[in-house]
């Protein structure tokens, strides 16, 4: 469990805001579905509202790169001067001015922008989906975990109720004089390790249940899992290449190659300079009285032709083509093994459930009915026990593996349509 723990810490440092409480001591476990368990994470996970907080960034950007620029006002006053006037009086005369520029953007810079920001509204928009994806994901896995937790809780607790049954019993037949004094012994160790793993089971349920917690943005409250485990299920026969197309992270890396591509546009389009057009009104008391003029300004590429930008945009797009190459070869490849690692837990739980617990379960009944009609020694009953309790437990892990293994499988052929 040492991962688990190290992931708590590595979740309440990254969440110094959030308050955190611990779960009453004593207090009963909160029942929660899985289904309920999902839509808390929706509404709270840290990672999904941040993905839909970038959304809206994004479309805020949208709207930006869609705004022409402002014109510009100019107030002026030229050639101050003062006039007497009479003995005691000065006017300061001057020539007033009021102008107008307004630039107008050349080469298709704004459409390329609105072009690119519009790519990633859709790779934000993408995002959110990927996120909510893996998040489901990572809290079907600490839902299955916990509801492993609980079973093998359920396990060594009725194994050490039973010794602790068995135990008295003992104690009467030593009293009778019908078992040895090492008998009882071994059956107290045997007693004393089944406590013991109980309270190693607690840890972990308890472990388990922040974690869970923690994922849902719950965690005061102590959870407890609804349900069985999940059926089997059978991978999809669609080819990997064509679930990976859709996947939204797949999605989201080919809108950044658009808005990359049309940032490369826009880099083009600086070297068609803009033009401001400007009116003026002049007014001036003293020569020809008032006038309107207008005029063009554009800058003049001398030295600058922009191949800097241009090389940088080239340069960004091959990153994001490369990037978007990685993204939907890796996801190929995560569904083929989720696939197989999904059959390979569903056979290997399916060989506990069908032969090997059972069997283990006859030997222990066997063993159980040879001793108590004398035909057994005690060391070969503590040995059938013991490897009930041990195949049961990894009958859980078995159950555990699959359910895990299938939602990796589910998460990896989740598409941008769902």
């Amino acid at each position: 469990m040492t991962s688990v723990r190290l992931f708590l810490i590595m979740m309440a440092a990254w969440c110094p805001l959030a308050v955190r409480a611990e779960p009453a001591p004593g207090a009963a476990p909160v029942p929660i579905t899985l289904a309920a368990a999902l839509a808390a994470g929706d509404a709270a996970n840290i990672d999904v509202v941040t993905a839909r907080n970038a959304v809206k960034t994004a479309a805020a950007g949208l709207r930006i790169a869609g705004t022409a620029p402002n014109p510009t006002v100019s107030l002026g006053a030229v050639s101050l001067r003062p006039n007497r006037i009479g003995s005691d009086r000065i006017e300061n005369l001057s020539d007033n001015s009021l102008r107008i520029d307004q630039p107008f953007e050349r080469g298709g810079k704004r459409q390329a922008r609105v072009a690119a920001a519009r790519a990633g509204l859709e790779a934000a928009g993408n995002d959110v989906v990927d996120t909510r994806r893996q998040v489901h994901a990572a809290i079907t896995t600490a839902y299955f975990d916990l509801m492993a937790a609980e079973r093998r809780l359920q396990l060594v607790t009725a194994t050490a109720e039973s010794w602790a049954t068995g135990l008295t019993i003992a104690n009467r037949r030593l009293v009778a004089g019908a078992i040895a004094g090492g008998d009882l012994a071994r059956q107290k160790v045997e007693a004393l390790r089944a406590a013991s793993a109980v309270t190693q089971a607690e840890t972990d349920r308890r472990e388990a249940q922040l974690l869970l917690a923690t994922l849902i943005g719950r965690d005061s409250e102590a959870l407890a899992t609804i349900g069985d485990w999940p059926a089997a299920q059978a991978a999809g026969l669609e080819p990997a290449d064509a679930v990976a197309e859709r996947r939204p992270d797949v999605q989201a890396a080919a809108a950044r190659v658009v808005a990359a591509r049309r940032q490369l546009d826009g880099a083009h389009a600086l070297r068609h300079p803009d033009v401001t057009a400007g009116v003026q009104y002049e007014h001036d008391p003293n020569g020809i009285g008032s006038s309107v003029g207008v005029g063009l300004s554009f800058p003049l590429p001398l030295r600058n032709n922009y191949g800097g930008d241009i090389d940088a945009a080239g340069a960004a797009l091959a990153q994001a083509e490369a990037s978007a190459a990685k993204v939907r070869a890796v996801a190929a490849a995560e569904i083929i093994t989720a696939r197989r690692a999904a059959a390979a837990a569903s056979a290997r739980r399916a060989s506990f459930d069908g032969d090997l617990l059972p069997a283990a379960r006859h030997a222990a009944d066997t063993a159980e009915f040879a001793y108590r009609s004398g035909a057994l020694a005690l060391l070969d009953l503590l040995d059938a026990r013991r490897t009930l309790q041990a195949i049961g437990l990894e009958a859980i892990d078995a159950h555990d593996d699959e359910a895990r293994a299938l939602a990796r499988m589910r998460a990896a052929e989740t598409t941008g349509d769902e």
